[in-house]
């Protein structure tokens, strides 16, 4: 059934029950969800919740944006696993995606679940290359702290650094790291380095309610101005944690020189439909 057959709690508490025992289980509350959909422009009309009979048994999200879309998450409860369910839901929601106009379908999926690449695998998928979790630990700051060693930065808006996201990205980001996500997102601060009219690069930067600070997007066109920027970032107290950074982007290499490690990895995997 369509996402919108429930209300956004509903859909929010089928996606926890889905992800139960994953190894990065997703728990999410309505507004957690909402604030999802609004970032990364899940299509709730097109996404899908599974039933047998009455019995929840898994959850499809599809995010769209126009002939791009995206598998936001796709997940059984415990006793539907392992029974070619998987292949059901995900040929369910490529209909879907094609029904609206989606013309390439991508995807994350960690490397180590070997299962769920299978099952993307067989419908036409393949993977594009690698996006890495990455994390430099620290002791634990709060609040306006988290930002006290960005002193060799400056800072602008970050709506105005984003006005120079396609001359700084070198790679295409992942969906979750596009231009339309970070234009949503609020309580993001941004900093850069260069000229405030044409910085030579920028990261933005928001503190999370667990005590950590993420980074939410590192822009800069050429590797020395990575590398300043990644010096510059090393200042900064506390734990900082990346995701989805494209293996061979210009900030791995320096991001690992300064005390950040490879926590996990994830393939993108792409059809076209």
């Amino acid at each position: 059934m369509p996402a919108t057959s429930v209300s956004l709690e509903e859909y929010a508490a089928a996606f926890t029950s889905a992800f139960s025992g994953y190894r990065i289980p997703i728990v999410l509350d309505a507004r957690a969800l909402a604030t999802r959909v609004r970032y990364e422009q899940y299509a709730l009309e097109n996404s899908l919740v599974a039933y047998e009979g009455d019995e929840l048994a898994g959850v499809a999200a599809l995010a769209v944006r126009g002939e791009s879309g995206w598998v936001a998450g796709l997940a059984l409860v415990p006793g539907q696993r392992g029974r070619g369910r998987g292949r059901e839901l995900m040929a369910a929601l490529v209909e879907r995606a094609r029904g609206c106009g989606v013309r390439r379908l991508s995807l994350e999926v960690l490397a180590g679940n070997l299962a769920a690449r299978r099952l993307y695998e067989s419908a036409g998928m393949a993977v594009t290359r690698d996006l890495l979790l990455m994390e430099r630990a620290g002791a634990a700051v709060e609040g306006a702290r988290a930002f006290e060693g960005a002193g060799a930065l400056k800072e602008a808006p970050p709506r105005e650094l984003l006005a120079h996201f396609a001359r700084l990205h070198a790679e295409p980001p992942s969906w979750p790291r596009d231009l339309p996500a970070l234009f949503a997102k609020a309580n993001t601060r941004g900093f850069y380095t260069g000229a405030r009219a044409a910085p030579d690069a920028y990261a933005l930067l928001s503190y999370g309610r667990d005590g950590n600070t993420y980074v939410g997007d590192l822009a800069a066109a050429e590797a020395r101005h990575a590398e300043a920027l990644c010096a510059a970032l090393a200042g900064l107290p506390g734990t900082l944690k990346i995701v989805n950074e494209p293996e061979h982007s210009l900030f791995t290499r320096p991001l690992l020189a300064r005390g950040f490690v490879e926590t996990d990895r994830q393939h993108e995997m792409a059809t076209d439909l």
